[in-house]
């Protein structure tokens, strides 16, 4: 795909349902009650800084751009008392089975992604121009993400 062939591609997956993207230490849950997938070949089409505040693993409320709460409220990140409690994270949009997903990174594997789109750029590569395996390392309670160009 071509540089200019991928904006109605983002154009589309801002306007289609996306599905959240759950990650189990086996595997990614594409849709409850199949297999888990240790593997996934996607598409990402962007990234962005992100932030969700959790209770009892919960989210309580989320943050897409992590400046404005996605709820109807008008106050930003910025102004809010408990701000300290959300967890930073990685916002990838990706295609992985012809569907629209959103991913959310926190930590190793946030950082996992950053070097390897920092990789990318260095070959020259456009994260979009390429097909991406995305592998879970199981890590006991979570799964940890490794990013690698599927060849």
């Amino acid at each position: 795909m071509t540089r200019p062939d991928i904006q109605p591609l983002r154009e589309l997956l801002q306007r289609a349902q996306r599905r959240y993207l759950t990650v189990r230490p086996h595997g990614f849950e594409l849709n409850p009650g199949t297999p888990l997938q240790p593997v996934l070949e996607a598409r990402i089409l962007g990234f962005g800084g992100a932030r969700t505040r959790y209770q009892d693993r919960k989210p309580l409320c989320r943050s897409l751009d992590g400046i404005r709460p996605i709820s109807e409220d008008q106050r930003t990140c910025a102004e809010c008392r408990v701000r300290f409690r959300c967890t930073p994270q990685l916002r990838l949009d990706l295609l992985a089975d012809t569907q629209p997903f959103r991913l959310l990174l926190a930590h190793t594997s946030a950082k996992n992604f950053l070097l390897y789109e920092t990789e990318l750029h260095q070959r020259g590569l456009a994260l979009n121009d390429v097909l991406h395996r995305i592998t879970v390392i199981n890590r006991g309670s979570w799964g940890e993400l490794r990013f690698t160009q599927r060849h």
